[in-house]
């Protein structure tokens, strides 16, 4: 995946959370709603969190790009850990409904790269 690539699917990413957000409450509520968000949001910031601290380490030192992924991957899954439990313990958030949160950026990803495949594909054609 390019930079470019990524760098789109964190302007898609808020427009699939703010369609889902709205899906899950009128579906099924709004403490899910917000534990939807509460996980897409995490997800988001942390990704952001990666992708700034691997390009710093890439232009200074690319020696440390694999530490530098590591403690990013150990940072964001103890996060992750860190939210899930807050939310299971909470009684205004659900903690499946987190979890697909935290998928959230994910599938920005590759619904943006889904579309930017049609749409190449497309270009061909004419």
């Amino acid at each position: 995946m390019t930079e470019r690539a990524f760098i789109k699917t964190f302007l898609y990413v808020w427009f699939y959370i703010a369609i889902a957000a709205l899906v899950f409450y009128f579906a099924f509520g709004y403490d899910r709603a917000v534990s939807f968000f509460l996980g897409s949001a995490v997800s988001v910031m942390l990704m952001s969190h990666n992708y700034k601290r691997t390009t710093k380490a890439a232009q200074i030192d690319p020696e440390s790009l694999k530490r530098v992924t590591m403690v990013n991957y150990a940072f964001r899954y103890a996060f992750y850990i860190l939210i899930l439990t807050i939310a299971h313990f909470s009684d205004g958030l659900d903690i499946i409904f987190t979890f697909i949160g935290f998928t959230s950026f994910k599938v920005a990803m590759l619904l943006t790269m889904w579309m930017s495949k049609i749409h190449k594909e497309g270009d061909d054609d004419a």
